[in-house]
């Protein structure tokens, strides 16, 4: 089962919370949450790595005080001690967002703003780029649909933004199906597969999977409110 979880930031956001919780993370994460200028920064950091914490827990019952995170050579975080345990964190504004799954995931989530056209055409493949022009009255959101999708393949793959957007294409079906396309091969790319959520109506969000189907997806996200995250490591908010 393909999982995503959700949390909105709470309306009180306190350096002394933060304080509080850095010891359920590690020495590494501490040193970079200490690090941030502005408070929201830092909680949408520590809320990704308690948003692990909690699907871990959800998965297994139980788990160590200290989790061993490494990196591959582009960057994605991994968890040592449960190999069969893939995760991805992305926050915008408001929310923070972990999808999991049992293979290769990636997530994005994007408040939806103002964006400008030569920008859309420097990154998006022709058959996008024309997709987003014929969208007209519903461009803004457009922009975000395709955006969010090439992020969480990105994601998923383990290249981040090292793999260029152009090499691939996403086509957003009426039925909500998204078709993937390698450009060097015009071949679909059929061993991922994205599925988009709503958690709010001024954010898109994409979720891409490797090895899996459409039938794996948890039908809707979980909501996990900072209260309910800080009451899963016995602390109190």
């Amino acid at each position: 089962m393909i999982e995503l979880y959700y949390c909105k930031l709470p309306e009180s956001r306190e350096s002394t919370v933060i304080d509080d919780l850095l010891f359920h993370v590690s020495k590494e994460r501490q040193g970079r949450l200490k690090r941030f200028v502005k408070i929201d920064d830092a909680y949408r950091s520590l809320i990704g790595d308690l948003l692990v914490r909690f699907a871990l827990k959800e998965r297994y019952g139980s788990i160590g005080r200290e989790l061993k995170i490494k990196t591959n050579d582009y960057g994605k975080p991994f968890l040592v001690e449960h190999p069969s345990f893939h995760y991805n964190i992305s926050h915008s504004g408001e929310y923070v967002v972990c999808a999991v799954h049992d293979d290769a995931v990636g997530v994005d989530i994007e408040y939806i703003g103002p964006y400008d056209w030569p920008l859309a055409k420097e990154l998006f493949t022709e058959e996008e780029y024309q997709d987003l022009l014929n969208a007209k009255d519903e461009g803004l959101a457009t922009f975000y649909d395709i955006w969010t999708l090439k992020e969480s393949y990105v994601k998923a793959i383990g290249e981040g933004l090292s793999k260029p957007l152009k090499d691939f294409s996403m086509k957003k079906h009426n039925n909500g199906s998204v078709q993937i396309t390698d450009l060097h091969t015009e071949r679909q790319i059929m061993d991922y597969i994205c599925k988009q959520y709503k958690v709010a109506s001024k954010y898109s969000l994409s979720v891409c999977a490797h090895h899996a189907n459409e039938h794996q997806f948890r039908r809707q996200p979980i909501c996990v409110t900072f209260q309910e995250l800080c009451e899963s490591l016995s602390c109190h908010s």
